[in-house]
């Protein structure tokens, strides 16, 4: 007889573990008690606590299961754009981060989300995991992930029971390391008191200097290799939140057909050169795309190689002004396009 797989419950939230998670259970509450907002997305642990995953809270009594800690690295504002919202017309509340919000932000200056069907609680980070980091290190399955109280220690443990300690800022996303934004751009309100930027000053792109001190050819095959493992998921494109054509994607139109359906290095490096101008001037560098991708390729190396150039020629970073204009609606005849 056939063995029947193991369902295993989602774990209950808790008391709440910090002043941020309780203020943001606390908003949510109130917005679905008073009849503001239909649903709130947030966050929630998954099977354990060693992962989160997005909620989708309706009922004030659910509020109680949303979670805040470095483990929340799903950019819900995904679930805001094109044809997403369910239903169409209903009043969301979302959490955003700073990287989350400016993807927002960039939605809401080209008029791609209502503005008056939000209710945006911003949540300020201090950096997120990544997991597989966390996960490479053991062979058996991690089950709990616990940050020390002074935020410099990150306890996992195994479903065997085998722990390893990691320093905190050995597991954090690459994004994170150098983020200059923790606190949201646009919020209708915070749930704490601001966090400390980890980067003052001139913006920087991990990961893209090395790669502009290859040659030409080098950096040719460098492409081809990391490219050549593309399975052609279109995950990347799904948990993008700013990448919203669907069904009208280039991509993956056969009639006609404009761009090769192939799976090969240089179809592959094709389809993501397409999705790399499509989101340019609306990316943050928010990483929704390489921890979306089941075969880890390092996409940083298209998107923050765009948004280095849009800063370096025109001193743009996306979604940080909710009042300023999209870079590609706008011209100045002093702009360095070429130049650079």
């Amino acid at each position: 007889m056939a063995t029947q797989p193991q369902v295993v419950a989602q774990v209950p939230a808790g008391a709440p573990s910090n002043p941020t998670e309780a203020k943001v259970r606390e908003l949510a509450k109130a917005a679905l008690a008073e009849g503001r907002v239909d649903y709130v997305i947030g966050w929630r642990y998954g099977y354990d606590r060693s992962q989160a995953i997005p909620a989708f809270i309706s009922d004030p009594a659910e509020a109680d299961e949303l979670i805040i800690n470095p483990l929340i690295h799903h950019n819900l504002v995904t679930f805001l754009k094109r044809k997403m919202p369910d239903p169409p017309n209903a009043k969301i509340g979302v959490c955003v981060k700073g990287c989350d919000s400016r993807t927002l932000v960039a939605l809401l200056q080209e008029e791609l989300v209502d503005k008056e069907r939000l209710y945006v609680i911003g949540v300020p980070c201090r950096g997120t995991f990544e997991r597989r980091k966390i996960e490479k290190e053991f062979s058996d399955e991690v089950v709990d992930i616990v940050v020390s109280a002074d935020r410099t220690t990150v306890t996992a443990t195994t479903r065997s029971g085998e722990s390893k300690d990691f320093a905190f800022d050995d597991v954090l996303r690459s994004q994170c390391t150098a983020c200059r934004y923790p606190n949201p751009r646009y919020a209708d309100v915070m749930a704490g008191e601001d966090a400390p930027a980890r980067l003052e000053g001139e913006p920087v792109w991990p990961g893209i200097d090395e790669f502009e001190a290859l040659s030409a050819a080098e950096k040719d095959a460098t492409l081809a290799r990391v490219f050549e493992t593309c399975i052609r998921c279109f995950a990347c494109i799904h948990a993008c939140p700013v990448c919203y054509c669907w069904d009208q994607c280039v991509c993956r139109s056969r009639k006609p057909k404009l761009v090769g359906q192939k799976v090969e290095a240089s179809e592959n490096l094709m389809f993501q050169t397409i999705h790399m101008f499509h989101v340019a001037g609306r990316c943050p560098s928010c990483g929704a795309c390489d921890q979306a991708c089941p075969v880890e390729i390092p996409l940083y190396l298209l998107h923050r190689k765009m948004n280095k150039e849009l800063y370096d020629m025109l001193g743009f970073e996306a979604g940080v002004d909710l009042d300023a204009k999209p870079v590609f609606q706008t011209f100045k005849i002093e702009d360095a396009l070429g130049e650079h």
